[in-house]
């Protein structure tokens, strides 16, 4: 029942934070975002950035999802190098704990070796690496830094476990959402179709640095909705607010009120 959850968010989340140019490094930031299930509250999830050192970054998630009697959460991080634009995974870890059960994931990025070693489900692996490939998460920096340059067609190959995955985006339609935070223009795409058994839909906006304001995730029938609810930006001390009387979000600086 909570799998199309930890899935969706998998698939969420995020994109980078874009300082001065889409080749720049990503901003430090935090945000939130409120999960629903066929309509109804179902969870929340944390995401942080963190700069470690220059050009080395780190990037976790921490979902708790609430539907029912089942409560899992889902601890994500991934650890990556920046370096004009172009965005290598060192290493990728996820536990998901459900009560006394506990599911341990992780992989190792070697780009000397260009292998990347792991284990997932007890199972230890390896595969071959090229340049450009991806964890579950970095994925969506190198995603947000291809929007950033306008590109509306966007394939990458990510390595999930001992497989892996190619993901294929295909832009939609640019459009105005109401949110949160106010309306935003934000940048449609969408990865699978409508005769597929799963779909994503996802919406992005440049106004906060390419990040993603709304997911849509389909298994069939079950569909989840994650929606940004909050975002703040570190290094310029930048918070996205709603400004109620001009009824539209704007990113403030706290130097200057």
């Amino acid at each position: 029942m909570y799998r199309s959850l930890v899935i969706a968010v998998l698939l969420a989340t995020t994109s980078l934070a874009v300082a001065n140019g889409c080749e720049s490094a990503p901003t430090p930031y935090e945000a939130s975002y409120l999960l629903t299930r066929k309509g109804k509250p179902a969870g929340s999830m944390r995401v942080v950035l963190e700069r470690k050192s220059t050009g080395a970054f780190s990037y976790r998630m921490d979902t708790q999802v609430k539907w029912g009697l089942i409560r899992p959460r889902v601890l994500q991080s991934s650890e990556f190098t920046w370096e004009n634009g172009h965005v290598s995974p060192v290493r990728f870890q996820s536990t998901q704990k459900i009560s006394l059960y506990k599911r341990q994931e992780f992989v190792d990025f070697n780009w000397k070796n260009m292998k990347a070693t792991g284990r997932k489900k007890r199972v230890d692996f390896e595969l071959d690496i090229q340049a450009g490939m991806q964890d579950k998460l970095s994925i969506y920096f190198l995603l947000a830094r291809k929007l950033c340059n306008g590109e509306k067609t966007i394939d990458a190959n990510v390595v999930s476990g001992p497989v892996l995955k190619s993901y294929s985006y295909r832009f939609q339609a640019e459009e105005v959402l109401d949110t949160e935070l106010g309306r935003l223009q934000a940048i449609h795409l969408r990865r699978g179709t409508f005769d597929s058994e799963k779909q994503t839909d996802i919406w992005h906006a440049k106004e906060i640095r390419y990040l993603p304001v709304r997911l849509v995730y389909r298994k069939k029938s079950d569909v989840t909705t994650m929606e940004l609810s909050e975002i703040s930006f570190s290094k310029d001390s930048d918070t996205f607010r709603y400004n109620p009387d001009e009824k539209q979000a704007k990113v403030v600086n706290h130097e200057h009120h």
